[in-house]
Formats: C-alpha cells, sequence, structure tokens
C-alpha cells in the first residue's frame, strides 16, 4: 500500500536542496547554510501539512439498486471531511476512473458521480479504492491508507429475445398470488399509468384522468389481470444457463420500466406477479445468484 511518493517537482526541489547543501559545506558560507535551512524546512513544513490534509478525509460509495453486468451506470463517490479545518486537492480513484475535489470545507461529504461498470453477475466486490493528494506544493503525493472494501450487486446483462425463443404465459393460478389477476382481490394501488384498451370501467382512475386530459387506469401491486405475465425459467434454461438468466433479466428490466406486472417460475420456485420495482429488483437479485 502506497504512503507516498515522489512528483517531477520534487525530484527537482530534492535536487536542488542537496546541491545547495554540498555548495554550503564545501564553501562555508553562512548565507548558504541559511539558503540550505530554508529549503529543507519548506519541505517539512509540506510535508507535515500534507499529511494533516490527506489524513482527514473519508471516501464512500453509493451504488444504485439497478446494475446490469458489463453495463455502465452513475456511481456516487463522496468524500468527507472529518476534520476542523478545509481538505484542499484531493483526488478519489475508483478503479481506472478518478474524480477530483478542489476543496471540502470541514465536516462536509462532497458528492460526485463517475462512469462506472461491475464486470460479472452476482456480487462483486470494489476495493480498488484510493485517496491521494498533492497538497500544498506539488512536491509528493501522499495516499490516505484505508482497507476500503464494498459489495454490489450486477444483474445478468440483458437480451432481447423472440417469441421463438422464451414461453411466456398469463398466470394460470398454480402457485401464484391471486391478486395478481383479480382486481376486487384487495391489492393496493401503487400508482397509475396509461389506459390500455380493454381494461375494466372500475380500475380507470378518474380524477387523474380530469387533469391530464387522457384515460388513466390503476395500477396494482401484483399485476393486470389478464396482461400479467409469467417468465418460464425453467424452458429459458434449456437455450443455456446464462442466455436464459439475459433474457429474463431483459423482460423483467423493461418491465420495470414499463410499469406492468411480471412474475417468475422455475428452478424450484416461484415468484408471484408483481407490478412493484421492489418485487422486480427481488427477481433480478434471485438471476444474478444463481448458480
Amino acid at each position: 500500500m502506497k504512503v507516498i511518493s515522489i512528483n517531477r517537482s520534487g525530484i527537482i526541489y530534492c535536487a536542488m536542496s542537496i546541491v545547495m547543501g554540498v555548495v554550503a559545506v564545501n564553501g562555508g558560507n553562512n548565507f548558504h547554510y541559511l539558503a540550505t535551512g530554508a529549503l529543507l524546512g519548506y519541505m517539512a513544513a509540506s510535508g507535515i501539512t500534507g499529511w494533516k490534509n490527506i489524513r482527514n478525509a473519508e471516501i464512500d460509495l453509493s451504488f444504485p439498486d439497478e446494475i446490469y453486468a458489463g453495463a455502465p451506470f452513475l456511481l456516487n463517490v463522496e468524500v468527507r471531511n472529518k476534520g476542523r479545518s478545509p481538505i484542499f486537492l484531493i483526488d478519489a480513484k475508483v478503479g481506472e476512473e478518478r474524480v477530483f475535489f478542489p476543496v471540502i470545507q470541514p465536516k462536509e461529504t462532497v458528492s460526485k458521480t463517475v462512469l462506472f461498470s461491475l464486470p460479472t453477475r452476482g456480487v462483486c466486490v470494489v476495493d480498488d479504492v484510493e485517496l491521494s493528494s498533492t497538497y500544498p506544493f506539488n512536491f509528493f503525493t501522499r495516499y490516505r491508507p484505508s482497507k476500503f472494501e464494498r459489495q454490489a450487486m450486477a444483474f445478468p446483462a440483458p437480451r432481447a429475445w423472440n417469441a421463438g425463443e422464451v414461453r411466456m404465459w398469463a398466470p394460470s393460478g398454480d402457485g401464484l398470488d391471486r391478486k395478481a389477476r383479480d382486481p376486487d382481490a384487495g391489492r393496493d394501488v401503487i400508482g397509475v399509468r396509461p389506459y390500455v384498451e380493454g381494461d375494466a370501467m372500475k380500475i380507470i382512475h378518474w380524477k387523474s384522468s380530469a387533469r391530464t386530459g387522457r384515460l388513466n387506469s390503476r395500477l396494482y401491486d401484483g399485476g393486470e389481470d389478464a396482461k400479467t405475465l409469467v417468465i418460464d425459467l425453467d424452458a429459458l434454461m434449456s437455450l443455456g444457463v446464462e442466455a436464459g438468466l439475459s433474457m429474463a433479466s431483459y423482460e423483467i428490466s423493461h418491465s420495470i420500466k414499463s410499469g406492468s406486472a411480471i412474475g417468475m417460475t422455475g428452478c424450484g420456485m416461484t415468484w408471484a406477479p408483481s407490478a412493484s420495482r421492489a418485487g422486480k429488483l427481488a427477481m433480478l437479485a434471485a438471476l444474478a445468484l444463481h448458480e
């Protein structure tokens, strides 16, 4: 683990100090001694100031809840100043990405985003994180030693499918939540969506329709009657494990964007159809962790 490295300007400064020291020793001139002492003192002050600056910096990472393997996403990089004085010129490195923080006030946390990606599905460990600073004079780069480690879940990379590859059907009721099919089964309303031809009159949301000037229907947790789809995971697996996981991931991610309900069955488990984001993310997590 690196603690400090010397920069080009630092090499020049050190060489100049050495030359001045040799001249002072050989010449015996008090001015040369004073100049050498000033140069060394300036370097010592730079070292102490730079060390106090970097030791008060702490880094943290905040991941979005929807990450797909190999796809870039915005990673939130947070640097906190835990000291009582401002810190300067903080460089945060996450993998191959860098983000620069010119100044952070005492007890302040500053956030910036970088494009990042996780290479494989499943739980990924992010530990290639580094904090450094060239403050105050760019002679040396000082690093903040820390054992940083964060875990993030990467879902299978979505792959578009066609009707000939994957079998999907409206739920028949075997092991599935009845609330996904019956609007009178006590489901919770979680939002509204545009009206689709064939929607029952009793699920039309009249207030939002009047406000927007177009028909909207209630969106229920658990699905939309016969429009609810269930992914046959076993059928997908017959096409290859990774290909099947990617196609299932595509359909679930598409349903998240559209607000439609979807369920999944296979591998000895059943996920009831849901229109909620949390339910869909739980299905994606199960795909990510499949062995």
